[in-house]
């Protein structure tokens, strides 16, 4: 009887929790081009092309540049700058801003790589006034992430991560409110190019019905190798 009650519960907590739950699915496909400009400073230019409402519209599409510097001990700084195409509530497509700066980590653990980032992100309202009257067109996030990957497996490159999202323009709304759990397959290609492709559940809870997206994503990368400095010959 004790088993039969337990399973009632929790059958009725998921059956109520699925009618004000709200899913999709989306497709994310990426471009990115990068490499080393000196020893400590890089420069990354990608383009993204993102899909929902079931992978049948265009949600955003952007472009992206982005500067990293190495720093001592395992650590990184970087700044990226995004211009990024999206529907509004009306569904018009507008440009949209958006800027981050971002402290890394990683240190290798055996036979394994790990990754910790937090990020300050803020994407701009066109103009101040619908940035005080209405805040949501101009979020700003602090973003932390930590995952891993198993650096050997020869040309492939398995791994995980976790990010959660926590608001803080809006004090009545601080906290983590989004999360996402992300697995993904990386595959090394030839003349430093690489194959990508994961999956990802992202969980957001800033409305009044909590949001579930679960994500494909492909992506190509090529990284570029720094040209030598010639030696001087004798003339």
């Amino acid at each position: 009887m004790a088993i039969r009650a337990v399973i009632l519960i929790l059958t009725l907590c998921f059956s109520t929790g699925a009618v004000g739950q709200f899913w999709d699915f989306e497709t994310w496909h990426a471009l990115k081009v990068g490499g080393k400009l000196t020893k400590d400073l890089s420069l990354s230019v990608e383009q993204q092309l993102r899909l929902d409402d079931n992978s049948t519209r265009i949600n955003e599409t952007f472009t992206e540049v982005g500067f990293g510097y190495d720093l001592p001990k395992g650590f990184d700084i970087s700044t990226a700058y995004r211009l990024a195409w999206s529907p509004e509530r009306d569904g018009v497509y507008s440009a949209q801003h958006r800027y981050n700066i971002d402290l890394g980590f990683s240190e290798n653990l055996w036979k394994f790589k790990i990754k910790a980032r937090a990020r300050f992100q803020h994407r701009p309202s066109p103009s101040l006034i619908n940035e005080r009257l209405e805040p949501d067109d101009s979020p700003i996030y602090v973003r932390i992430k930590l995952g891993f990957e198993y650096r050997k497996l020869k040309d492939w490159t398995p791994g995980f991560e976790f990010e959660t999202f926590v608001r803080t323009d809006i004090p009545s709304e601080a906290g983590a409110r989004r999360f996402r759990y992300r697995v993904f397959l990386d595959y090394d290609l030839p003349k430093r190019q690489e194959l990508g492709i994961f999956y990802m559940v992202q969980t957001d809870h800033e409305g009044r019905i909590p949001e579930f997206t679960s994500t494909v994503g492909l992506s190509f990368s090529y990284d570029w190798k720094r040209p030598k400095k010639k030696k001087k010959g004798n003339d």
